[in-house]
């Protein structure tokens, strides 16, 4: 099968602010190649608030908590952000305020207001997207300044290089007073020109003269050989081979998929990982037969089921439209008053039950390997060897020979200059001289024992006069 014709990429309509453009981008990433980041996000702030002990940040990550793993009647997550949404800078209740009343001016109110109205004019982003045909549709300004520039260059170039966008031929004579005659028409003011400036004044002029010859008139030539319209760009005969049936032909596997009623194919990234099982429906109905049920069967009277809107099967009795008062809770049933930290205990234990379990009660994946049979031979080889040096007749033996056990012993060498007084008794006073003299540092003799060697007496020379 041939290779696809090139494409040229698109660019998206749609300019988008920065900090909105990469909200976006980053929710889009989260979405469907990090599932579940929200979640983890919220665990571990709740646990980082948990180590600092700071009661404020302990009850907002667990409210936070709380409501990012509550799931919807939808099945989504209350914390995941809708279709469409525009990015605002939330107001911080906590900060310490930046300006005193009195510094609060007319023209700061004013400011404020142009804020307000240009943060509500922020165009809704939809996310509801692939992340491909989010970047086809939007993007940023950063970007949008780039493709200006590029365009700009690109412009440069090909008005520099423009033999290449022409067939890779230079524009002959008669092109060249066309358009030089054409911009002549532009430029003039009342849009007259002479005959001699037109590109027909041009042709009569040529035409008393014979045309050369392409071998006199050797800039005439073309610079390539006539071949079809070039649509692909410059493309030399040397390094690209001419074009063929195949470049332009439709396969039947296109056509096929050209007349197809299904989408295209795409990659489905929530395919990558299970899926949520929807939330179950509560029902209030109870398992047996309530009284009016019954006087409804016998009366044989037509009833709300399960099927409409509104029942529960737990409706309160009417008598004429009234429905009966709820007694008072008495004193009992309201229980005792709750302090602010069972308060804040309650909501922690509430929290913490959406945190990661242990599974204390499965075996544990890491597991350390046990030693083989060839290490426990090697260890039972060096105990063996280390017991037979460290017995009592052993250590005395070592202690007599002068070795101390568990010490490297130091080397002695007859060099040293100390020796032991055994050793020096049992030399001949030669061999102690010669034992004394050796490691020493060789002194230099006297410049008078020098001359003394010598076995002839020096003359001076004398000096002849020419």
């Amino acid at each position: 099968m041939p290779p696809p014709p090139p494409k040229r990429q698109k660019r998206p309509p749609k300019v988008l602010d920065e900090d909105v453009y990469s909200e976006a981008l980053s929710h889009i990433i989260a979405r469907d190649f990090f599932p579940g980041l929200l979640e983890t996000e919220a665990q571990q702030e709740y646990i980082e608030a948990l180590e600092s002990k700071n009661s404020t940040w302990i009850r907002e990550a667990g409210r936070r908590l709380t409501q990012v793993m509550t799931p919807r009647p939808d099945g989504r997550r209350s914390g995941v952000r809708g279709t469409a949404f525009t990015p605002r800078s939330l107001d911080k209740t906590n900060d310490t305020p930046q300006e005193y009343a009195r510094e609060i001016t007319h023209e700061t109110l004013k400011a404020r207001a142009r804020e307000d109205v240009a943060r509500e004019e922020q165009p809704k982003v939809d996310i509801n997207m692939s992340l491909g045909a989010f970047q086809a549709k939007y993007t940023s300004e950063d970007n949008e300044s780039f493709n200006a520039l590029l365009d700009k260059q690109n412009e440069r170039r090909a008005a520099r290089h423009s033999f290449f966008h022409h067939g890779n031929k230079f524009p002959s004579a008669r092109q060249i007073a066309i358009r030089r005659g054409k911009q002549q028409v532009l430029e003039s003011d009342d849009g007259t020109t002479t005959a001699s400036n037109t590109p027909y004044g041009a042709s009569k002029t040529r035409s008393a003269i014979s045309a050369p010859r392409p071998s006199q008139d050797l800039d005439s030539r073309p610079a390539s050989l006539d071949s079809f319209l070039n649509r692909e760009g410059p493309k030399n005969h040397l390094m690209f081979g001419p074009d063929s049936v195949e470049d332009h032909m439709v396969t039947r596997s296109q056509l096929a998929e050209h007349a197809s009623n299904a989408p295209p194919k795409s990659i489905r990234y929530s395919a990558t990982r299970f899926q949520q099982s929807p939330p179950k429906a509560d029902r209030k109905v109870p398992p047996s037969p309530t009284m009016s049920a019954i006087d409804a069967a016998i009366a044989r009277t037509s009833r709300t089921t399960y099927s409409n809107s509104g029942y529960t099967g737990a409706e309160t009795p009417r008598v004429n439209g009234y429905a009966f008062v709820d007694a008072e809770p008495t004193p009992s049933e309201l229980g005792t008053l709750v302090t602010d930290e069972e308060a804040e205990a309650a909501e922690r234990e509430e929290a913490m039950k959406f945190l990661p379990k242990p599974d204390e009660a499965g075996p544990n994946p890491f597991k350390i390997q046990g030693r083989s049979k060839r290490e426990e031979l090697h260890h039972k080889l060096v105990e063996k060897a280390d017991a037979g040096r460290r017995k009592p007749d052993r250590i005395d033996e070592l202690r007599r020979l002068g070795i101390t056990p568990g010490k490297t012993p130091t080397p002695k060498f007859t060099s040293a200059p100390r020796m032991r007084m055994r050793d020096a008794t049992s030399m001949t006073p030669a061999a102690r001289m010669l034992a004394a003299n050796i490691g020493q540092t060789p002194r230099s003799k006297g410049a008078a024992f020098e001359k003394g060697s010598k076995d002839w007496t020096p003359i001076a020379k004398l000096k002849r006069a020419v």
